[in-house]
């Protein structure tokens, strides 16, 4: 996000080896309107890395005690993208509490899943709706060699109530 238009109006929040107690007080503390998991993740949990080299050694969270803590705050997030294998699971009770969240159909390889963050950051940054910045990131990966295998796991999901071709996450400082 270095070279994104509007990077001066965006925080980042970055919590390495984070356990539960560190998501709720982020949550809390923080009150972010995007909330990005990278980890690990089957259809039942969330793995939360621990610096370790080996799955499964992280912090494990049932999905839907991760779902429950984006909706007990009092501003839950508008966005929640869960880049990690097989998080599409996860997506529906997630839009329960937040109107927009990404997941990942299937096994995603490491360089596929930072081609699609960094080109769906880098473009919410640069003043795009979310739904473009999803398709955008879905083209990197497509035309990457890296990760065009992967290019049709990311998965969007939001409240039917909402289009999120109008949601636009980042837009420049008034000031």
């Amino acid at each position: 996000m270095r070279g994104a238009l509007h990077r001066d109006v965006v925080e980042i929040e970055h919590l390495p080896a984070a356990t539960l107690g560190d998501l709720l007080d982020g949550l809390t503390r923080v009150a972010p309107h995007v909330v990005s998991f990278s980890g690990h993740a089957d259809e039942g949990f969330l793995e939360f890395e621990t610096g370790a080299d080996r799955r499964g050694s992280g912090h494990r969270l049932a999905a839907k005690v991760f779902a429950q803590a984006m909706g007990a705050v009092d501003v839950p997030p508008r966005l929640v993208v869960l880049n990690a294998c097989k998080s599409q699971a996860h997506l529906q009770e997630l839009v329960k509490a937040v109107p927009l969240a990404v997941g990942m159909a299937g096994s995603i390889g490491d360089p596929a899943a930072l081609a699609f963050a960094a080109r769906f950051y880098a473009s919410l940054t640069d003043g795009q709706s979310v739904l473009a910045a999803y398709r955008l990131a879905k083209v990197q990966m497509a035309g990457s060699t890296d990760s065009m295998m992967d290019a049709d796991l990311p998965v969007l999901v939001h409240d039917p109530a909402l289009d999120p071709a109008a949601v636009r996450l980042v837009s420049p400082d008034p000031s």
